[in-house]
């Protein structure tokens, strides 16, 4: 009963997140994100620099596939010292195929595991 509950709530974060369970591609289904060789795609990251937290690849890229161009830090419009803000990744889609990013938020000066992880799966193809 434990596994079927744990099963129901990884479908529902999987729903809630973008991802489908099902897939008729024969490759490392399903990609939350598809791009074109040549195209540009970014990623919008809730931060909040003022606490010392902040996004980084925790595994490199498979350069390949897809390439970092740069990263850029938003602050709020609204709000005040230590408003929250939203970090910009920008990538590059440069051959076709399949990679992942791995991003952790976590403060570098730390030997801690990050507070946060987030993983993408990136299908580039013409």
């Amino acid at each position: 009963m434990k596994r079927r509950a744990a099963l129901v709530l990884l479908a529902a974060w999987l729903v809630a997140n973008g991802c489908s369970l099902t897939s008729s591609a024969s490759g490392p289904t399903p990609a939350q994100l598809v791009a074109a060789p040549g195209e540009q795609f970014t990623l919008r990251l809730d931060a909040n620099h003022s606490t010392g937290f902040a996004w980084e690849l925790a595994k490199p890229l498979d350069g390949a596939v897809v390439t970092l161009v740069g990263t850029e830090y938003e602050e709020a419009t609204s709000g005040g010292v230590g408003a929250p803000g939203v970090e910009v990744w920008t990538f590059a889609a440069v051959a076709s195929g399949w990679a992942t990013i791995n991003l952790a938020y976590r403060r570098s000066w730390e030997d801690m595991a990050p507070a946060r992880m987030l993983v993408y799966s990136v299908d580039v193809t013409p």
